[in-house]
């Protein structure tokens, strides 16, 4: 889909990004205007992910309308990610559950529009592999 580079095989349970975009893509149009907008910035995230250079280094999924990433391919779950969820508002949810305690878990909300540029700097900030960015 992307063109841009050899498909990564995934050995846990993460899927390609391009597969991940096509369900993305898959689920517009069946919510409210505000609620499309706001998964277009999801989708805009998986985007960058995958055309990229951290498609190689990052691992994702999908669970409903939400994208999780995570720094290692291994089980869903299992360790810390980031979720990227799109609002009713038409807002963007980013939450790194790190905790089982969502008041320890940092959060921000973003227009759909700065979803790009949110999930660059929460990158920056964990340090997750960031070249040629």
């Amino acid at each position: 889909m992307t063109g841009n580079g050899p498909m990564r095989h995934t050995s846990g349970m993460s899927k390609s990004w391009d597969d991940i975009i096509v369900k993305l893509r898959e689920k517009q149009g069946l919510e409210g205007r505000e609620f499309q907008t706001a998964l277009s910035g999801v989708a805009q995230v998986a985007s960058l992910i995958a055309e990229g250079p951290l498609n190689s280094v990052l691992f994702g999924w999908t669970s409903m309308h939400d994208l999780c990433v995570q720094q290692t391919d291994t089980t869903p779950y299992s360790g810390p990610y980031l979720r990227i969820s799109p609002l009713p508002s038409g807002s963007v949810e980013f939450r790194y559950v790190d905790t089982g305690i969502a008041e320890r878990q940092w959060t921000r909300v973003e227009s759909a529009g700065r979803a790009a540029r949110r999930f660059t700097a929460f990158v920056e900030q964990l340090r997750w592999d960031v070249s040629g960015l």
